[in-house]
Protein backbone atom coordinates (compact mmCIF):
# COMPACT_ATOMS: atom_id res chain seq x y z
CA UNK A 1 0.00 0.00 0.00
CA UNK A 2 1.37 3.48 -0.78
CA UNK A 3 1.97 6.17 1.83
CA UNK A 4 -1.01 8.25 0.73
CA UNK A 5 -3.37 5.31 1.32
CA UNK A 6 -1.78 4.74 4.75
CA UNK A 7 -2.41 8.35 5.72
CA UNK A 8 -6.03 8.22 4.57
CA UNK A 9 -6.84 5.09 6.59
CA UNK A 10 -5.05 6.35 9.71
CA UNK A 11 -6.81 9.72 9.41
CA UNK A 12 -10.21 7.99 9.21
CA UNK A 13 -9.49 5.94 12.33
CA UNK A 14 -8.21 8.96 14.26
CA UNK A 15 -11.22 11.04 13.19
CA UNK A 16 -13.59 8.36 14.47
CA UNK A 17 -11.72 8.17 17.77
CA UNK A 18 -11.66 11.97 18.25
CA UNK A 19 -15.35 12.33 17.42
CA UNK A 20 -16.27 9.53 19.78
CA UNK A 21 -14.24 10.95 22.67
CA UNK A 22 -15.68 14.45 22.18
CA UNK A 23 -19.25 13.15 22.43
CA UNK A 24 -18.55 10.40 24.95
CA UNK A 25 -20.85 11.76 27.69
CA UNK A 26 -24.02 11.07 25.72
CA UNK A 27 -23.16 7.70 24.26
CA UNK A 28 -23.42 4.05 25.14
CA UNK A 29 -19.91 2.59 25.24
CA UNK A 30 -19.10 -1.12 24.92
CA UNK A 31 -15.71 -2.60 25.73
CA UNK A 32 -14.96 -6.11 24.47
CA UNK A 33 -11.92 -8.28 25.06
CA UNK A 34 -11.81 -11.51 23.08
CA UNK A 35 -9.84 -14.56 22.06
CA UNK A 36 -10.47 -17.34 19.60
CA UNK A 37 -9.04 -19.06 16.55
CA UNK A 38 -7.86 -17.59 13.26
CA UNK A 39 -8.07 -20.11 10.46
CA UNK A 40 -5.17 -20.71 8.14
CA UNK A 41 -5.16 -19.73 4.50
CA UNK A 42 -3.11 -19.98 1.33
CA UNK A 43 -1.53 -17.15 -0.64
CA UNK A 44 -0.75 -17.95 -4.27
CA UNK A 45 2.66 -16.37 -4.91
CA UNK A 46 4.85 -16.09 -7.96
CA UNK A 47 7.15 -18.91 -6.83
CA UNK A 48 4.63 -21.16 -5.07
CA UNK A 49 1.94 -21.36 -2.39
CA UNK A 50 2.46 -19.94 1.09
CA UNK A 51 0.27 -21.98 3.47
CA UNK A 52 -0.58 -20.54 6.88
CA UNK A 53 -1.49 -22.68 9.90
CA UNK A 54 -4.44 -22.08 12.24
CA UNK A 55 -3.56 -20.09 15.36
CA UNK A 56 -5.06 -18.39 18.39
CA UNK A 57 -6.12 -14.76 18.04
CA UNK A 58 -6.82 -12.14 20.68
CA UNK A 59 -7.57 -8.45 20.93
CA UNK A 60 -10.07 -5.80 21.91
CA UNK A 61 -12.93 -3.71 20.52
CA UNK A 62 -14.28 -0.34 21.60
CA UNK A 63 -17.77 0.58 20.37
CA UNK A 64 -19.63 3.88 20.62
CA UNK A 65 -23.41 3.91 20.30
CA UNK A 66 -24.82 6.11 17.54
CA UNK A 67 -28.24 4.78 18.56
CA UNK A 68 -29.42 1.96 20.81
CA UNK A 69 -28.67 -0.61 18.09
CA UNK A 70 -26.07 1.08 15.82
CA UNK A 71 -22.42 1.44 16.85
CA UNK A 72 -19.19 2.86 15.48
CA UNK A 73 -16.36 0.51 16.42
CA UNK A 74 -12.57 0.44 16.48
CA UNK A 75 -10.66 -2.80 17.01
CA UNK A 76 -7.26 -4.44 17.25
CA UNK A 77 -6.68 -8.16 16.68
CA UNK A 78 -3.40 -10.08 16.75
CA UNK A 79 -2.55 -13.65 15.85
CA UNK A 80 0.91 -15.26 16.14
CA UNK A 81 1.04 -17.66 13.22
CA UNK A 82 3.37 -19.89 11.24
CA UNK A 83 3.51 -20.81 7.58
CA UNK A 84 5.53 -22.64 4.93
CA UNK A 85 6.34 -21.84 1.35
CA UNK A 86 5.59 -24.72 -1.03
CA UNK A 87 7.52 -23.66 -4.15
CA UNK A 88 6.57 -24.85 -7.61
CA UNK A 89 10.23 -25.83 -8.00
CA UNK A 90 12.48 -26.74 -5.07
CA UNK A 91 12.15 -27.79 -1.46
CA UNK A 92 9.51 -26.77 1.05
CA UNK A 93 10.72 -24.02 3.39
CA UNK A 94 11.09 -24.27 7.15
CA UNK A 95 8.23 -22.94 9.28
CA UNK A 96 8.25 -19.14 9.16
CA UNK A 97 6.80 -17.47 12.29
CA UNK A 98 5.03 -14.12 11.96
CA UNK A 99 2.24 -12.09 13.50
CA UNK A 100 -0.86 -10.72 11.79
CA UNK A 101 -2.07 -7.42 13.27
CA UNK A 102 -5.45 -6.02 12.20
CA UNK A 103 -6.23 -2.38 13.12
CA UNK A 104 -9.68 -1.39 11.89
CA UNK A 105 -12.63 0.97 12.19
CA UNK A 106 -16.17 0.20 11.16
CA UNK A 107 -19.83 -0.16 12.05
CA UNK A 108 -21.97 -2.66 13.93
CA UNK A 109 -25.72 -3.06 13.50
CA UNK A 110 -27.65 -5.23 15.93
CA UNK A 111 -31.24 -6.36 16.43
CA UNK A 112 -32.58 -6.01 19.97
CA UNK A 113 -34.28 -9.19 21.16
CA UNK A 114 -33.80 -8.39 24.81
CA UNK A 115 -31.07 -10.50 26.40
CA UNK A 116 -29.90 -11.78 23.01
CA UNK A 117 -28.86 -9.40 20.23
CA UNK A 118 -27.75 -10.73 16.81
CA UNK A 119 -25.49 -8.33 14.92
CA UNK A 120 -23.54 -7.78 11.72
CA UNK A 121 -20.31 -5.84 11.28
CA UNK A 122 -18.22 -4.32 8.51
CA UNK A 123 -14.83 -2.63 8.97
CA UNK A 124 -11.83 -1.34 7.05
CA UNK A 125 -8.28 -0.55 8.08
CA UNK A 126 -4.77 -1.98 7.99
CA UNK A 127 -3.18 -5.37 8.50
CA UNK A 128 0.51 -5.57 9.38
CA UNK A 129 2.30 -8.84 8.59
CA UNK A 130 5.32 -8.93 10.89
CA UNK A 131 7.85 -11.80 10.44
CA UNK A 132 9.66 -12.72 13.65
CA UNK A 133 13.12 -12.54 12.18
CA UNK A 134 15.48 -9.68 11.44
CA UNK A 135 16.14 -11.13 7.99
CA UNK A 136 12.62 -10.35 6.75
CA UNK A 137 10.70 -7.09 6.57
CA UNK A 138 7.19 -6.43 7.82
CA UNK A 139 4.50 -5.54 5.24
CA UNK A 140 1.34 -3.46 5.58
CA UNK A 141 -1.84 -3.85 3.54
CA UNK A 142 -5.29 -2.34 3.33
CA UNK A 143 -7.86 -4.77 4.77
CA UNK A 144 -11.60 -5.19 5.14
CA UNK A 145 -13.63 -7.40 7.47
CA UNK A 146 -17.23 -8.59 7.38
CA UNK A 147 -18.79 -10.64 10.16
CA UNK A 148 -21.68 -11.38 12.44
CA UNK A 149 -22.49 -12.86 15.79
CA UNK A 150 -24.46 -12.63 19.02
CA UNK A 151 -24.35 -10.57 22.19
CA UNK A 152 -25.79 -12.45 25.16
CA UNK A 153 -26.44 -10.10 28.08
CA UNK A 154 -26.11 -11.69 31.53
CA UNK A 155 -26.96 -8.39 33.25
CA UNK A 156 -27.69 -4.87 32.00
CA UNK A 157 -23.95 -4.15 31.90
CA UNK A 158 -22.13 -7.47 31.40
CA UNK A 159 -22.49 -9.95 28.59
CA UNK A 160 -20.77 -12.38 26.25
CA UNK A 161 -19.98 -11.50 22.65
CA UNK A 162 -19.54 -14.31 20.09
CA UNK A 163 -18.41 -13.48 16.56
CA UNK A 164 -17.29 -14.98 13.28
CA UNK A 165 -15.58 -12.89 10.60
CA UNK A 166 -14.04 -13.10 7.16
CA UNK A 167 -10.70 -11.27 6.96
CA UNK A 168 -9.97 -9.77 3.55
CA UNK A 169 -6.46 -8.34 3.07
CA UNK A 170 -6.13 -6.43 -0.19
CA UNK A 171 -3.08 -5.51 -2.27
CA UNK A 172 -2.63 -2.08 -3.80
CA UNK A 173 -0.04 -1.47 -6.52
CA UNK A 174 1.22 -5.05 -6.32
CA UNK A 175 2.72 -4.63 -2.85
CA UNK A 176 1.99 -7.15 -0.12
CA UNK A 177 3.27 -9.94 2.07
CA UNK A 178 5.24 -12.24 -0.20
CA UNK A 179 7.59 -15.17 -0.40
CA UNK A 180 10.27 -15.98 -2.91
CA UNK A 181 13.15 -18.23 -3.80
CA UNK A 182 16.66 -16.82 -3.96
CA UNK A 183 20.24 -18.04 -3.81
CA UNK A 184 19.85 -18.64 -0.08
CA UNK A 185 16.75 -20.81 -0.48
CA UNK A 186 13.05 -20.19 0.05
CA UNK A 187 11.86 -17.43 2.32
CA UNK A 188 9.24 -14.76 2.89
CA UNK A 189 9.46 -11.01 2.78
CA UNK A 190 11.42 -10.83 -0.49
CA UNK A 191 10.81 -8.60 -3.47
CA UNK A 192 8.32 -10.85 -5.28
CA UNK A 193 4.65 -10.13 -4.53
CA UNK A 194 1.32 -10.93 -6.07
CA UNK A 195 -2.12 -9.38 -5.82
CA UNK A 196 -3.63 -12.56 -4.31
CA UNK A 197 -3.46 -12.67 -0.52
CA UNK A 198 -4.73 -15.12 2.10
CA UNK A 199 -8.42 -14.73 2.90
CA UNK A 200 -8.94 -16.11 6.40
CA UNK A 201 -11.82 -16.75 8.76
CA UNK A 202 -11.84 -16.23 12.50
CA UNK A 203 -14.11 -17.24 15.36
CA UNK A 204 -13.84 -15.55 18.73
CA UNK A 205 -15.64 -14.76 21.93
CA UNK A 206 -15.20 -12.81 25.13
CA UNK A 207 -16.63 -10.56 27.77
CA UNK A 208 -18.40 -7.34 26.79
CA UNK A 209 -19.06 -4.50 29.25
CA UNK A 210 -21.64 -1.79 28.50
CA UNK A 211 -21.36 1.68 30.01
CA UNK A 212 -24.58 3.65 29.64
CA UNK A 213 -25.04 7.41 30.28
CA UNK A 214 -28.43 6.73 31.92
Amino acid sequence: MNRKAHRIIIALILTLMIYSVQDISGQIIEINGFTGIQLGGTARLYDGDFKINDAQNYGGKLAFGLSSTTFAEISYMRSDMEGRLYPFIGNVSELIPFSANYIQAGALQEVDFGRVAPFGTVAVGLVVWDPKTNLLNSKTQFSATIGGGLKIWLTEMIGIRLQGSMLLPMVWNGVGFGCGIGTGGAGCGGSVYTRITPFQGEFSGGLVIRISPN
